[in-house]
């Protein structure tokens, strides 16, 4: 691959509002990162939090982090050196975790601060007794674990969301370039997204040698084909970070915040450097040098360059389009196929619908556009950064065989996302649902506010039914008073057209007035005296 037909990264820093980071080739967006100034990410950072409440019907604890709301923290994510409560938070933080704990919450759990940590790889046998061993002890449960005023040392997995505080983990990650370290896993491991098994042995030897078996150092995929040296350099500077980190736990008050991650501009390229890129081009000196002071730390040779052109970078780049199209529910794909994209409070819908493919029988039509339709699917769901449930309704294929096809060709696509996930069966309904793990807060929900119009369902209701509302109102009203209607003026043109005869009707003086701020199907019906002055006409 030559460097012309690598992908950059496109740091968009420039603005002080808005930073978007992406991961880009040839004018088309392949992953992005992106965050608000006014709504700061506190994702991987360190708190010494004081458990606020506990929840035994929700087997959870909610901790007091100093940041005005609590943070959540279930039980699958506290160690279990907690039970113990003559231990510190920052004694537990170090120990290593039983492999029956150990292996669940720091390999498999639903949250994870880093999602390379999450996909480490475990040695074979991993997590499973002894033959010898008794049966597994009994879960503890959170009132067993923590109690109300109890320190403990958390790491943020989720920001808060709506009304959701942060969801939180006791076993806490120091994330670097290269390499993952999380005290509690005490033993190395590989990312399971390293593809060669030999290169995942080699690093694990490397690792082993450099730290010892209950050394928990996880290497990451950018780590492949590195050295001993350079691993060794930044487990080095791991080691004084984790320690200024359990020497300020020990001392600290609590709740506060023990060690915030990099800035937003570092952590989204540490995310997005891979084994193939071209380049760095940034649209701000400040974030460029910051970029080349924490990938020099690194031991990380790449070239950034400074873009100071006055046109903005992502419009140079060709990236505009795509950023603005994540925006919009229908994707068009090529051919004249689509697919519509529709967020419900309890899961994504996606459509996939046809476009003129040229085959011969219907059968061959929805196979092919199926097809065409996945690497867009996978492609919007990681630019969207959609989470929780995901049900793709492809288009209706009888044979069993062209099911299988597109299941393994969406499952192909998927891997490519950094985020965890899980897939299903495509079934004969032509429906495959898969579970995603946001990795940010979701570009629709920050950017996005509801529409006082519709609600957020994508439908404005009929004027008419607004007309309808505001006349009810009025008939269930005494009739001795005089009144003022403040509504959509397609909503005023109803009642001033065919509702005048019953407006009439009633008795009572109404007057009717244009306000484009009311929504269409809740119309303001308030007695003259108190109706405040029009917000517009």
């Amino acid at each position: 691959m030559t460097a012309s037909d690598a992908p950059l990264i496109a740091v968009n820093a420039r603005d002080p509002e808005e930073t978007r980071v992406a991961l880009a080739r040839d004018g088309r967006l392949l992953d992005l990162r992106w965050t608000r100034s006014e709504r700061g990410s506190q994702v991987g950072g360190i708190f010494l939090g004081v458990v606020s409440r506990i929840e035994e019907g929700l087997d959870a604890a909610f901790v007091d982090l100093g940041l005005g709301r609590a943070g959540f923290l279930h039980v699958g994510q506290v160690h279990p050196g907690f039970a113990d409560p003559a231990l510190d938070a920052a004694a537990v933080a170090a120990l290593a975790a039983p492999r029956e704990a150990g292996v669940r919450s720091l390999l498999g759990a639903e949250e994870d601060a880093d999602p390379e940590a999450a996909a480490a790889e475990a040695p074979a046998g991993a997590g499973e007794p002894a033959p010898e061993a008794a049966a597994a002890p009994r879960a503890l449960r959170i009132g067993e674990l923590l109690r109300p005023g109890r320190r403990v040392l958390v790491q943020v997995l989720r920001d808060a969301v709506r009304q959701k505080g942060a969801t939180l983990t006791t076993f806490v990650s120091l994330a670097g370039h290269r390499l993952v370290y999380m005290p509690s896993l005490g033993r190395p491991g590989a990312s399971r997204r390293l593809a060669d098994s030999e290169e995942r042995e080699r690093l694990r030897q490397a690792l082993l040698e450099l730290g010892g078996p209950g050394c928990g150092l996880i290497a990451r995929t950018a780590a492949e084909g590195c050295t001993a040296e350079q691993l060794g350099a930044e487990w080095s500077a791991m080691q004084v970070r984790w320690q200024e980190l359990a020497g300020r736990a020990r001392h600290a008050a609590a709740p506060g915040a023990l060690l915030t991650d990099e800035a937003p501009v570092v952590r989204a390229v540490r995310e997005l450097l891979g084994a193939e890129f071209g380049r760095i081009v940034v649209d701000d000196a400040a974030a460029a040098a910051a970029l080349r002071e924490a990938l020099s730390a690194a031991g990380v040779t790449a070239p950034v360059e400074l873009y100071d052109n006055s046109r903005p970078l992502f419009e140079a780049l060709d990236l505009e389009r795509d950023w603005q199209s994540l925006f919009r529910p229908r994707v068009p794909l090529a051919g004249g196929a689509s697919i519509v994209i529709h967020e419900t409070e309890a899961l994504t819908a996606i459509d996939v619908n046809s476009g003129p493919t040229g085959q011969a029988t219907l059968e061959e039509t929805a196979l092919a556009s199926n097809l065409a339709s996945v690497e867009e699917i996978a492609r919007q769901v990681r630019l969207r950064d959609l989470g929780g449930i995901v049900v793709v309704d492809f288009i209706d294929m009888k044979r069993a065989e062209h099911r299988r096809q597109v299941e393994a060709a969406l499952r192909q696509a998927l891997l490519r996302d950094r985020a965890r996930l899980k897939t299903s069966h495509l079934g004969s309904f032509g429906l495959m649902a898969f579970t995603r793990r946001r990795v940010g807060g979701g570009i629709p929900r920050t950017v996005e506010t509801l529409c006082r119009g519709c609600g957020g369902s994508g439908h404005v209701a009929h004027h008419h039914a607004g007309a309808l509302r505001a006349l009810r109102r009025l008939r269930a009203e005494p009739q001795a008073r005089s009144f003022r209607i403040r509504a959509q003026p397609g909503t005023c043109a109803i009642l001033r057209g065919s509702f005048q005869e019953a407006l009439a009707a009633l008795g009572q003086p109404v007057e009717i007035l244009e306000d484009v701020q009311v929504a269409a199907s809740d119309p303001v019906v308030l007695p003259d005296l108190l109706a405040g002055p029009p917000s517009g006409r």
